[in-house]
């Protein structure tokens, strides 16, 4: 059923946020290291999944070949172009100061605190995009169970620390990865297989990109990636017009 990844997500938000309410002194950091490391490895394996299942094709005799791999170099190269001349990475955190100075003058100063907060961690990252993407075109929820997981660990932490306003921002995560669910759910009839699966190879990619930043090997700016999951479509209208 579409829709089910951003339903599971919301629940883990406030599963996660009342625990910490409840818990008080929240996870201890050695727990919050594991289940974070444990959680970036489900996210890079995921992201191999896709990038395996949607670049490799097997034709009829069982021989293997790759495919849609130059369609994904574009993808990323012009997706990250686009994205660093959109600053999306600044846009989030303009977002997340207008809603912090919106709950500022609220009485209960940490409701505002942790709403602006955990609604910008739970709604900012590429997974939110990609997830909502596979979801409403693929019906695969996967990458929000996974990401599910991820916020109810964050929803513990920041429970723990500002109370109600962790539960706020679930409201935030099923409006927003809602309606980017439901409106990828609208526009699949129009895509095609062929740029649906090259879609999903491009954020499959990024998602491992995702792992590593996850790990603290190297720091991406994954946000400013996300334009490329849509670059398979603008080439797609792009060849139809041209």
């Amino acid at each position: 059923m579409i829709g089910m990844g951003t339903l599971f997500n919301t629940a883990a938000v406030l599963a996660g946020g009342t625990a910490g309410i409840l818990l008080k002194k929240g996870l201890p950091e050695r727990f919050r290291k594991i289940v974070f490391d444990a959680a970036a490895t489900a996210v890079f394996l995921l992201g191999i999944a896709g990038v395996l299942s949607a670049g490799l094709h097997a034709d009829e005799g069982g021989a293997i070949s790759s495919q849609h791999m130059l369609v994904m170099l574009l993808s990323l190269v012009s997706g990250a172009v686009v994205g660093e001349m959109l600053r999306i990475d600044r846009g989030f955190e303009k977002a997340a100061e207008w809603i912090k100075k919106k709950f500022s003058g609220s009485g209960d100063s940490r409701l505002g605190e942790g709403f602006a907060a955990t609604t910008v961690l739970f709604c900012a990252g590429a997974m939110a995009i990609v997830g909502a993407i596979e979801d409403g075109v693929l019906g695969n929820p996967t990458t929000l169970y996974t990401k599910g997981v991820l916020d109810a660990i964050s929803g513990v932490i920041f429970g723990s620390v500002y109370g109600a306003g962790v539960l706020l921002s679930a409201g935030s995560v099923l409006i927003y990865q809602g309606t980017l669910t439901l409106l990828a759910s609208l526009l699949a009839p129009y895509l095609g297989d062929v740029v649906v699966s090259q879609m999903s190879l491009v954020g499959s990619a990024v998602l491992m990109l995702l792992a590593f930043d996850m790990w603290g090997i190297r720091k991406f700016n994954v946000a400013n990636l996300i334009p490329a999951a849509f670059m398979p479509l603008v080439f797609s209208l792009l060849g139809r017009l041209f």
